[in-house]
């Protein structure tokens, strides 16, 4: 399914920006690079809310591309680790699952469980176990991974601000100037979306 009125639904909005695809899914620096470059979003083609609202048959190809992702962010940017997060329909700018990767590791979990206090945290193993977790659920949620290892699930948390994952992990990373992707310095962000698609594109041509 394609929505007319989704930024995502439509290549032309992010055409320029694509550093690859497959048959599923594109890889697309994305606006508001809070790492110094290598900033990627991975997003469906097919409209859907959220990653755990996927088909089965799309996390296997989601979780391929993801190990193609990961490879090629750590030897581009020679970083052992990754940050990885999606706003489970909670503060999405844009109604479309899209999943962050950034070539720094940060710790965000002990601010996540301040912020929801009372709300169940639950560790994963795969996205496949997203997956099964929100069929079972039907409940919003926040997934993140921590210092680039444990993948985390926040259950139903309230009252999310917009952009909240990017926030908070740009302020670990100590660039919180750069947690709002639209007040970022839009000459710094260009470049870096310049250097991201010159140096991963490489990694993404087909054969």
């Amino acid at each position: 399914m394609i929505l007319e009125d989704c930024v995502f639904c439509d290549r032309a909005k992010f055409e320029e920006r694509i550093v690859g695809e497959n048959e599923y899914f594109f890889i697309v620096a994305t606006l508001g690079q809070i790492s110094n470059g290598g900033y990627v979003l991975l997003i469906p083609k097919r409209h859907v809310c959220c990653l755990g609202a996927m088909e089965e048959y799309e996390v296997e190809y989601l979780e391929a591309a993801q190990k193609k992702i990961s490879a090629a962010l750590s030897k581009e940017y020679t970083v052992g680790s990754l940050t990885v997060f999606e706003h489970g329909i909670l503060g999405q700018t844009i109604k479309h699952a899209h999943l962050h990767y950034l070539p720094e590791a940060c710790s965000i979990t002990e601010r996540i469980r301040r912020g929801f206090p009372g709300n169940e945290i639950s560790i994963i193993l795969s996205l496949s176990e997203l997956q099964r977790l929100y069929k079972e659920k039907q409940e919003p949620y926040l997934f993140w991974t921590d210092s680039g290892r444990e993948m985390n699930v926040c259950w139903n948390p309230f009252s999310v601000p917009p952009q909240y994952l990017r926030l908070i992990i740009a302020e670990a990373l100590g660039r919180p100037e750069r947690g709002n992707w639209r007040n970022m310095d839009p000459e710094l962000d260009k470049r870096l979306i310049r250097e991201t698609i010159l140096r991963l594109k490489p990694y993404f041509l087909k054969p």
